[in-house]
């Protein structure tokens, strides 16, 4: 999911800033970024809501205007 670490650059977010918003640890959101593990479904809409994105945008699935 390195969509999710290309999103959270732009958006000028540390690992700890979007692990505190989505409500998951840090290492979590670490390993989803370097495709160590595949999130569970509640953890991708939990971080897609703490970027403001869709889950799809998450997921590499669409485009979307920073």
């Amino acid at each position: 999911m390195s969509e999710l670490r290309e999103i959270r650059k732009a958006r000028g977010l540390t690992l700890e800033a979007v692990a505190y918003l989505a409500g998951v640890d840090i290492a979590t959101i670490s390993r989803i970024e370097n495709g160590v593990v595949i999130p569970r479904p509640a953890t991708v809409v939990a971080i897609a809501r703490a970027l403001g994105v869709s889950v799809n945008r998450i997921a590499g699935g669409e485009p979307v205007q920073l």
